[in-house]
């Protein structure tokens, strides 16, 4: 459990220092239904068993949610 808050840590540092060197941002409410890249993201996350992972390539289901976003939209 400690080395998971610890990570926990360790990223937010991060995001605050991202965040820091970008001049001006914003955080802005997402309907799930509207972005369901992130929410099939977060449910499969919950099976994992680190809480952090960096993927070199995109996960096949983020691939086919663009893939039908983009078809979505197109039509």
């Amino acid at each position: 459990m400690e080395e998971t808050v610890d990570s926990g840590i360790t990223l937010l540092k991060r995001v605050k220092r991202f965040l820091r060197s970008e001049g001006q941002w914003e955080i802005k409410y997402v309907p799930r239904e509207c972005n369901l890249i992130a929410s099939q993201l977060a449910m499969i996350s919950l099976s994992w068993q680190t809480s952090l992972h960096i993927f070199e390539v995109p996960p096949d289901l983020v691939v086919t949610a663009i893939q039908q976003d983009k078809a979505f939209r197109v039509s």
